[in-house]
């Protein structure tokens, strides 16, 4: 709701300036629907790491000697809670496993199953002292996550009444707080088609109507 909240703060200091909105007690009531935006947020981080995994691995996120302070200066990497990912370092690189030590201090095991996405092996994909992102499964494993480095926006809203219960503008509040829901510009292109679909709706089409795009070929005649 970070992405929500802030929206609705800048448009409220926009409106009535910063001093009134701050020294004035205003008491601001939306129509955002928590487990609408927790939904509307799981939704878009899922489908946007979804995607990413498709494009590979891209490396850890640096490389560190192993000792006993090898947690420190890590700050600009931490994620917000609710994302569950934990920041761990690589110890020991095995044949069908790595051995890995969390923030946390708590060591656990990546197994093959959960880095076959990446399509590389253990001895290919890390290096001894490699800090990565990892998200517990259960007691002891772990499976390997990357930050998506493509980005996204969610609006949930009422279309009769206009009353918006949720949005989420982009993966990481704390990476971005840059709302692309709000202050992204849109292509020319995307923003034309509700009109687009509207007009097929007007006429009957579905969203599975099947339309034939082939090339139309004319035969004009003989060549005289």
């Amino acid at each position: 709701s970070r992405y929500y909240i802030e929206d609705v703060r800048k448009s409220v200091v926009d409106k009535y300036g910063f001093e009134k909105v701050y020294k004035q007690g205003f008491n601001i009531k939306t129509p955002l629907n928590l487990d609408l935006q927790n939904i509307a947020t799981n939704a878009l981080r899922v489908g946007l790491v979804n995607y990413d995994k498709r494009k590979g691995w891209r490396g850890p996120l640096i490389n560190k000697k192993f000792n006993d302070k090898w947690i420190e200066g890590l700050e600009k990497f931490k994620l917000e809670k609710s994302i569950g990912w934990d920041i761990a370092i690589v110890k020991r690189i095995d044949k069908f496993e790595a051995i890995i030590e969390t923030t946390n201090k708590d060591t656990g095991i990546i197994e093959y199953e959960d880095i076959n996405w990446t399509r590389k092996n253990f001895n290919k994909l890390f290096k001894i002292g490699d800090v990565i992102y990892v998200k517990k499964k259960n007691e002891g494993n772990y499976s390997l996550k990357q930050l998506p480095i493509a980005n996204g926006g969610i609006v949930v809203m009422d279309p009769f009444s206009g009353r918006v219960y949720a949005i989420s503008g982009g993966f990481s509040f704390k990476k971005s707080e840059f709302n692309r829901v709000s202050q992204a510009r849109r292509q020319p292109g995307s923003a034309f088609k509700p009109f687009i679909y509207a007009l097929a709706l007007e006429n009957n089409y579905t969203p599975s109507s099947l339309i034939l795009d082939a090339p139309i070929v004319l035969d004009q005649g003989e060549d005289l």
